[in-house]
């Protein structure tokens, strides 16, 4: 038998931006780690307009996932499948080769209630059978329903994006790409009751465009206080070189499922004051590690500005050591790092 195309196939939903990211730096540290590695990418086609509630949306997802695994499956010969997220596994065929689950949340954690039952029943099934699975985080692996195959701990990776400014303009930054998940009313609340704009400070807001982030805050009766910016959609870069510079990244989500944006905030060198969103969401427990009186006790805007203040207020040997510790925390997210598990836990048990 000629040797297979890939060693390893990854599935790419890539429902978000974030997924893309991550599945691509998924396939990079796989690379590394000295495997062949490819990826099919999956079309949701027309079907995409079915997509307006949950469980719907998962449905017409995993249903295109199948579709996309079967093609590529007709062309190539891997000696292992890598699913991102469980619902592109629910529905594969199928497979005489092992596989493996990525996934930010469970479905159990973050589709609750009867209604997605039978998402429940499908998603403890596929990862049963699964040879590993591979959580984003602590949060997530603790969330695994009762019976999943083995975890092993492969984050995305989460790297400085380059040299850190010392003195720090006095600028909170937010990355708001969904004004209601993202809790956009509880930011800019949270920053008027922080009280901070009257010492000179602003608040800049990522993520999404001036006029839906306004018209968002007027539905939800929050005026818009002094100090706010709206740069809008800018490139990845724009945005990491805002971390480097800032004081304090706030973060208002009533759920995250991982929380990408806190992390790179801590990479960069700023301060994380944030709300306490539900979900697997990585970021939080390293924020309450380096410093409590950032992390709000409740998703109310009150709790954040104090967060808010108290990171404007927190004094510089203590922004230094929060920094130190919070690039002790992140090793584990380092691309050398994720590359060395995938070397060492990943690819010996999943490509034989």
């Amino acid at each position: 038998m000629s040797r297979p195309e890939a060693d390893l196939l990854l599935v790419s939903l890539g429902t978000t931006l974030g997924w893309r990211v991550a599945d691509r730096r998924f396939l990079e540290q796989v690379k590394g780690a000295g495997a062949l590695a490819a990826a099919v990418a999956v079309r949701v086609g027309w079907a995409g307009r079915l997509r307006r509630v949950y469980p719907v949306n998962d449905l017409v997802e995993m249903t295109a996932a199948r579709r996309a695994l079967d093609a590529a499956l007709r062309v190539r010969r891997p000696r292992a499948v890598v699913f991102s997220s469980s619902t592109a596994a629910m529905l594969a065929p199928a497979l005489d080769v092992p596989y493996a689950v990525r996934l930010d949340c469970p479905a159990r954690l973050n589709r609750p209630g009867r209604r997605n039952a039978v998402l429940h029943v499908l998603e403890r099934r596929t990862l049963q059978r699964a040879r590993l699975t591979l959580p984003w985080s602590e949060a997530g692996r603790e969330a695994l329903p009762p019976g999943a195959a083995p975890a092993v701990l492969v984050p995305p990776t989460v790297e400085p994006s380059g040299p850190r400014a010392n003195d720090r303009e006095p600028l909170a930054v937010a990355y708001v790409p969904d004004p209601k998940a993202k809790g956009l009313d509880v930011v800019v609340a949270g920053w008027a009751a922080a009280g901070v704009a009257a010492d000179g400070a602003r608040l800049r807001i990522y993520g999404l465009e001036p006029a839906w982030g306004r018209a968002h805050l007027e539905r939800s009766g929050v005026p818009e206080p002094p100090g706010i910016e709206w740069p809008g959609m800018v490139p990845a870069a724009e945005f990491r070189a805002a971390l480097r510079e800032a004081r304090v990244l706030a973060a208002g989500a009533r759920w995250e499922d991982f929380g990408q944006a806190p992390l790179e905030a801590l990479a960069d060198g700023a301060l994380v004051a944030t709300v306490p969103s539900g979900g697997a969401f990585e970021a939080l427990r390293l924020a309450r590690d380096l410093d409590a009186s950032l992390v709000a006790t409740t998703l109310e805007p009150i709790g954040l500005g104090r967060a808010i203040r108290a990171a404007f207020e927190l004094p510089e040997a203590k922004v230094r050591d929060y920094r130190s510790r919070a690039a002790e925390l992140l090793r584990p997210f380092r691309a050398e790092a994720v590359q060395e598990t995938l070397a060492r836990e990943v690819l010996p048990t999943l490509v034989r």
